[in-house]
This record gives C-alpha cells, structure tokens and sequence, in this order.
C-alpha cells in the first residue's frame, strides 16, 4: 500500500483536544526489576513486546521521543543505558554506581538528569554522557523526578522529607511547591495541563498539584493490604492516568481523573519498574498542502453522521485511539458516513481513494 499511495498527513483543530500526529499509536514502556527486560504495549495493554533482555535491576525507564530512544538506570551494570525503540543498539551512555535510580530525559536541551540513591545529589550530563555535573545538593531520597522542556523546569520528590520541589534545568532557584505528610514516591507532569501527578508509599494513593503547589486534588487509592505502588506514567495525549502495582505484578490504567480503573497488565511474580509513553509512527507521512485542501471531513465534532468531500466510492474507515478498525464504508452521492452506533469519543478517519491517503481526528459528542 505504502508504494501505491502518497500518504496525506493533517492536524485539525476539534474542540478543546490536542492533535497527535494521525499516523501514529502511543505505546506504553515499563522495565522489569527482577525479570531483566523492558517491554512495550498499546495503551490498552495490547501488542506487548519485550524489547531488552537480560538486563536486570532496571530502576527507571525513560523516553527521547525526538530521537526515539529508550534510557533506563540500570543495577546491574551500574550505568545509564540507552537503546532505539526497537531494542537495538543497546549501549551504556554513563557509567554510575550501582544505586543509580532515577533518570530523566531532557530531549529539547539534550541532557540526561538522574539521582544515585542517598547521594543527596540530583547530577546532569550531555545525552551521549559527556559533561558531568551535579546541579542539586542537600536532597533526601529522590525517587521522582520531571523535566518540562516548554518552560525549562525541573520537578523532584523528596521521599526522606516528603516534599516536591522545583527549579530551573541548571538547578538554580529552588522553590517548595508541596509539603506532604506521605512519602512521595514517583512523579509524573502534564505539561499540556500544568499539572504535577505523584504517588506514595505511606497509603498507596496518588495525587494531583498543578505547577504552582495549588488545588491538591485525591485521584484514586491504587491499592491496599500488601501492595507497593511503583511508577507512574500520563498519556497527555488521551488523558490516561498509569501507575504499576509491584507486589500484584500489575500495571493498572484510569482516566486523569481516576475513573474506570482497568488492569491492563498482570504479570504474576513480576517486579515491574519505570515507566514512560512515546509514539510509534505507523507509516512514512508526506505533506502535499494542494491536496489537504481537496478532502473535508465536516462536521467536527459531529454527532450522528459527518460528511466527507472526496472522491465517490473513495475506502473511509474508522480507528479508535488503540489503532483498531470499527467500521469501513463506501463514500456514496450523499457522501455522509452514518456513526450512530458509535459512542461520545475521540476517533479517526481515514479517506482512501485510488491516488490518496487522508486522516483526520474526529471527536463524537452524543
């Protein structure tokens, strides 16, 4: 197909949603601590692949989606370590001590951020390891940590002083944006949203600040009895809220909000470790602005029925968020696509015809 047809590509504003690139699926990455690997699935749990192996003690996975990279502190070889996002390619980027722990990922800056458990130290370097320095000092047990590179910040959470702070990318002017009774475990932000995701190993809960320490809000109680949080991961894209339950060998999903909690993952006697969300791009994308202005897709949201301006008997089709197809049509005269059967979600069209690609993101408000 890809040798037949130009790939359109196009990022239309609907509503109050942000547009990814179309031709692309999100996957989720996790490390597993006990198991030696790190994996990959589609946000639903689906399509899971392990891409390393053998590499044991994996603390914290974290994603260069510019240069669609996996790093990831590992134990065992007492380093930072890197690979594409297939796997290959793995290399050590910076050797640490065997307490290194969490890394974070700067892909604007090029820079890779990371702690080494009770050095009281959070420590910076180039993205190919080169030019060390540490830019905090005087911090307890850091096991959460967030760049946001639109405003060049950097987020921690304190487990020893139950504290999050931030600061400038060089670690300058430090600011305490939450003081908490629980021991704040990982960290997560939505850079879209302003917000500051974090959970903790006191009751298991996680809880929402925006950048500012304000409008503390209670998301969801993950679990109780013997259960050990572990990473936290956000979907900004789709609102996905992620976080692992070490001790149940699960990596549970809900909205932002804490709704509809599924477990998408269970993997019994698992360890699982960090986490993150990157895209997979699906096919290679060229623009032809002439023939984006040749297919309309219209209205936007719709509700029941939407209209494309295209070739007759042209292929439409319609994927949900996970990439999986729930209805194919034929464009006729009346050029309407009937969707009363499908419920109030963020959907997309693809418009096939003998010369072309088009996809568009549709919203459908019932």
């Amino acid at each position: 197909m890809r040798t037949l047809f130009l790939s359109l590509f196009i990022i239309v504003s609907c509503s109050a949603f942000s547009q990814p690139m179309l031709d692309s699926v999100e996957y989720i990455y996790w490390g597993d601590h006990s198991g030696g690997t790190i994996n990959k699935a589609k946000l639903d749990g689906s399509d899971v692949q392990t891409l390393v192996s053998g590499d044991y003690q994996i603390r914290r996975v974290r994603l260069d989606r510019k240069n669609r990279k996996i790093y990831w502190a590992s134990g065992l070889y007492a380093a930072i370590r890197s690979a594409n996002y297939d796997g290959t390619e793995v290399t050590t980027v910076l050797p640490t001590s065997n307490q290194i722990g969490v890394i974070e990922v700067d892909q604007k800056n090029k820079r890779l951020y990371f702690t080494e458990d009770n050095s009281g130290m959070i420590k910076r370097c180039k993205i190919d390891g080169t030019s060390l320095e540490t830019i905090v000092t005087g911090t307890g047990l850091v096991l959460g940590m967030a760049v946001d590179t639109l405003h060049d910040i950097l987020f921690w959470g304190d487990y020893t002083n139950k504290k999050i702070f931030k600061a400038n990318t060089d670690g300058t002017n430090i600011v305490e944006i939450h003081n908490s009774n629980l021991k704040i475990y990982d960290l997560y932000i939505d850079v879209k949203r302003n917000y500051v995701y974090f959970n903790n190993r006191t009751n298991n809960s996680i809880q929402r600040i925006d950048y500012y320490g304000n409008g503390l809000t209670d998301i969801i109680q993950c679990c109780s009895n013997n259960c050990v949080v572990g990473s936290l991961a956000v979907s900004v894209e789709y609102n996905f809220l992620f976080w692992i339950e070490r001790e149940n060998g699960i990596l549970a999903r809900s909205n932002a909000n804490g709704e509809d909690r599924t477990d998408i993952i269970y993997v019994p006697g698992s360890n699982f470790s960090g986490m993150d969300i990157g895209k997979e791009y699906l096919t290679h994308v060229k623009v032809d602005e002439n023939k984006l202005k040749q297919i309309k897709i219209y209205p936007n949201p719709c509700s029941n029925q939407f209209f494309v301006d295209a070739e007759i008997n042209s292929d439409v089709s319609i994927y949900n968020l996970y990439g999986q197809k729930i209805k194919t049509s034929k464009l006729t005269s009346s050029k309407s696509i009937d969707i009363d059967e499908l419920p109030t979600g963020i959907y997309f069209v693809e418009v096939k015809n003998e010369n072309d690609v088009f996809k568009q993101k549709i919203q459908v408000a019932k």
